[in-house]
């Protein structure tokens, strides 16, 4: 024994001995932990089955709530304001009375031209019976042609003086029914930007003293698609919104119009798509943002997968487990996995549709069959 013992203490004190025994028993150590590895189990891992149900693909964007239809009521002549009958949220008729102006001035002037027409009449009259008088005396050959000449161009002067005088009184009591401002349309008052008193100036342009909604019972929603989105956008497609004054109500809206004139945010090309709403309830006020889904592509009892298991890939330790083969994809297939026996097996199929969570299964899974969506973390190993 004490023989055993010098041996061991010698190989102890040379330093090469001592390596290998270190050596030795990392290699024992290894073997215990990883040699002795069974391989996987369905316990390291989460699955999930391939069943039917409904996918609805969408394209979200938002937008600003609008009356359909807008008026904006305006005044062609200056004056002040005299009265002042519609108010914001008024409900107004065809043809209804919203403000008067002074017609002081305006029925001066219609005075004046309506005495400058009568003026103008009685001179026609004068040259009328002045021509007649020396058209006789000329078929007597009483007078020269000339004489008759003039008396004729004097009556074409005072008719031409008749319809000057006339379109200043046409004119004139134009002016004067401009000075009541009347409703052009039936709807609601929505803005209101005359005060009684106020002086309003048409020079150059048509100051705008009212505006109405034609009906705010039928909205639309101007949404901002990006280009990536436009081309799946068409009319008739139906969309949902919601908006922050009801968190809790989901609205319906139908695509009427996809605007072809694009703008550009953030180096990036929008185009404005016009959504058609049901106003009936008068929930919906204008200005409000919309939070817009448009139902794009729709599948019914389909056969769908999450897309988690889509977002599975395997890692440096997992990949020793998996069969080995050459996969090559389509732009239409995607690959998933599947756990069976200890082994991860690569599955393709043939995708349709998506949304946030689920892909629709075209072919190559069927229904029932589990694929993996996670591995989780086991004996120290990723």
């Amino acid at each position: 024994m004490s023989k055993i013992k010098a041996i061991l203490s010698t190989c102890w004190r040379k330093k090469w001995l001592r390596y290998g025994i270190l050596v030795a028993l990392l290699a024992i150590l290894s073997w215990v932990f990883f040699g002795m590895d069974k391989g996987l189990t369905a316990q390291q891992f989460v699955m999930t089955r391939v069943e039917k149900g409904d996918i609805i693909e969408t394209v979200t964007a938002s937008g600003k709530i609008q009356p359909i239809n807008t008026v904006s009521v305006g005044t062609q002549i200056s004056g002040i304001v005299e009265t002042v009958l519609a108010d914001y949220n008024d409900e107004v008729k065809e043809g209804q009375l919203l403000a008067q102006l002074d017609t002081a001035l305006l029925t001066e002037t219609q005075n004046d031209a309506q005495a400058r027409l009568d003026l103008a009449n009685a001179r026609k009259k004068v040259a009328q019976l002045n021509y007649n008088r020396y058209q006789k005396l000329y078929k007597d050959k009483l007078i020269a042609l000339a004489s008759l000449e003039e008396v004729e161009i004097s009556l074409a002067e005072a008719d031409a003086e008749v319809l000057t005088a006339t379109a200043d009184l046409n004119k004139a009591e134009r002016n004067y029914g401009y000075a009541q401002i009347t409703s052009p349309v039936s709807g609601t008052v929505i803005s209101k930007e005359v005060e009684q008193g106020q002086t309003v100036a048409a020079s150059f342009s048509t100051p705008t003293l009212f505006t109405i909604a034609e009906d705010l019972s039928k909205m639309q929603i101007e949404a901002s698609i990006a280009e990536a989105d436009i081309g799946s956008i068409v009319k008739g497609m139906s969309a949902t919104f919601t908006v922050d004054a009801y968190p809790n109500d989901t609205f319906d809206g139908v695509v009427k119009q996809v605007r072809l004139s694009p703008t550009e945010e953030s180096n990036v090309v929008m185009y404005t798509v016009i959504i058609e709403v049901d106003n009936s309830q008068r929930k919906l006020l204008p200005g409000m943002t919309a939070f817009v889904n448009i139902v794009v592509h729709e599948a019914k009892d389909a056969l769908r997968l999450p897309t988690s298991a889509l977002q599975f890939k395997p890692n440096a330790y997992l990949r020793q487990f998996i069969e080995k083969r050459t996969i090559d994809l389509e732009p239409t297939e995607s690959m998933v996995y599947r756990f069976k026996d200890g082994k991860l097996t690569p599955v393709v199929f043939e995708r349709g549709i998506s949304d946030a969570s689920f892909i629709q299964v075209k072919s190559g899974i069927e229904e029932g069959e589990e694929v993996v969506t996670e591995f989780l973390q086991s004996s120290g190993r990723r």
